[in-house]
């Protein structure tokens, strides 16, 4: 279970790269027959597939860390997008336990996000609120 030891430990997520294909077949996805970007631009949440995604797995692979699927609830999201990100961009996903706190008899653990470029640019940075039911005093 996460406790305050935990704070500051990184995952690293290379090579995510944000195909033309993947980003199309997502955008079909949430919009059906719509037009909702256009081509060569990647929809903001797509730092989901390219960002969430790929660092979350890092952090729930970690059993030291002790994060498991039963009893998690993703509480809350963000992102910003400091350098638009692009298809073929090639990004790191980076996740960094920020907090971890006991309260109401949950484990409230909050990560900071980031992805950056193949140029080392910042693509896309966030935060993530985990709740860990049955685990804080």
């Amino acid at each position: 279970m996460p406790d305050l030891s935990h704070v500051g430990r990184r995952y690293l997520a290379p090579g995510q790269v944000v195909s033309a294909d993947r980003v199309a077949e997502y955008a079909s996805a949430v919009s059906g027959a719509d037009e909702v970007y256009s081509p060569g631009s990647v929809p903001p949440t797509f730092a989901a597939v390219y960002c969430l995604l790929p660092s979350l797995a890092e952090v729930l692979a970690d059993a030291e860390l002790g994060i498991e699927l039963a009893g998690l609830i993703h509480a809350e999201q963000s992102f910003e997008w400091p350098v638009p990100v692009r298809t073929g961009d090639v990004v790191v996903a980076s996740a960094e336990v920020a907090s971890v706190e006991g309260k109401r008899g949950m484990t409230f653990v909050t990560l900071d996000l980031a992805a950056t470029n193949q140029s080392g640019d910042t693509v896309c940075r966030g935060r993530s609120l985990l709740l860990l039911r049955g685990a804080g005093r």
